[in-house]
């Protein structure tokens, strides 16, 4: 079996790793291309949708993106995971500290960090071969997306010209693409659900019990691509989101997404027994790469923003 560096290097050769930008009218081709990804294989997805994420980031920034290059987005902050920037006398920038769950940094060729500046946070473009910039030993310690290759890393006076500061202070969270983007591993998660979906049609028992999860399942499966499509038909009709409805749909759709592949989990053990998930490796690392990712997904964290986000409608005066 080719390994995860070779699937993405067939697929940056073959073009398909060039997706349409969100908003530009193909969003929906862009949300399939993802589901497929992660239908085959949610680790080849996890690092194909950051990648093509980079690119509308830089392409939104009207920055080039460097020629060939695979990208990552690091951009993990908290405790233990925080880059420091600093302006330097001739205008460059020193890069100092730690970033975790740095996925794909044992073969990628750039990445798009976050780095803080007093109360801002800045976007830098990152070659990742130099000597300055160590891989820590990986505290990962399971087999779900192991071969993503996801460690913590460390920046000691990393410099960075001027030229590939993306831009200014906080752009990264604030524009309009940032909650267009956050749907992007949604459409993995659905993926994954739908290749357990795909493989409890071929395999469940033939018991009224394992066919009604099935039929559930299936049911699942239909909303997902449904949600996916609704979600690149409002982006595409308002990419700069004029509308403010970007961020509660981004929460919603992920919210949703991983409400179903929760399901899915659930139920596909229900529909096919231990069989699957014991001997069928594909299955398995299916099975718990998306227990794995969709943690991704903030929960009730970003559930209790959505009320706050939507006005409560006007109430009604009964005649």
């Amino acid at each position: 079996m080719a390994t995860l560096e070779e699937r993405l290097a067939r697929l940056r050769e073959s073009g398909e790793l060039a997706l349409p930008l969100p908003g530009q009218g193909a969003t929906a081709l862009r949300h399939r291309a993802l589901l497929r990804w992660g239908r085959e294989d949610l680790a080849l997805a996890r690092i194909a949708e950051a990648h093509t994420d980079a690119l509308a980031i830089l392409a939104e920034a009207g920055h080039r993106a460097r020629d060939g290059a695979l990208y990552g987005i690091w951009a993990a902050d908290g405790a233990a995971s925080r880059l420091s920037a600093r302006r330097l006398g001739n205008a460059r920038w020193l890069l100092d500290g730690v970033k975790r769950f740095c996925s794909g940094a044992s073969f990628l060729d750039a990445a798009l960090v976050t780095a803080h500046v007093g109360a801002g946070v800045l976007l830098f473009d990152v070659r990742l071969d130099d000597a300055r910039i160590r891989l820590q030993p990986s505290e990962w310690r399971t087999a779900a997306l192991a071969d993503t290759a996801t460690v913590t890393v460390e920046f000691t006076g990393l410099e960075v010209a001027p030229a590939h500061q993306v831009a200014g202070p906080n752009w990264y969270l604030q524009r309009p693409g940032f909650w267009h983007g956050a749907l992007g591993p949604a459409a993995c998660w659905a993926g994954g659900s739908l290749c357990l979906i795909d493989a409890a049609s071929a395999h469940a028992r033939d018991d009224p019990h394992s066919r009604a999860h099935l039929g559930a399942m299936q049911a699942i499966g239909w909303g997902l691509h449904a949600m996916l499509d609704q979600a690149a038909r409002e982006i595409d009709a308002d990419p700069e989101d004029r509308r403010v409805e970007a961020r509660v749909r981004a929460l919603k759709v992920r919210h949703l997404v991983e409400r179903a592949s929760t399901e899915v989990l659930d139920r596909f053990g229900r529909a096919t027994g231990p069989h699957l998930l014991a001997h069928d490796e594909t299955v398995a690392r299916q099975f718990a790469a998306l227990a794995l990712y969709i943690r991704q997904c903030h929960a009730e964290r970003d559930l209790e923003k959505i009320p706050i986000l939507v006005p409560s409608p006007m109430p009604t005066t009964r005649v």
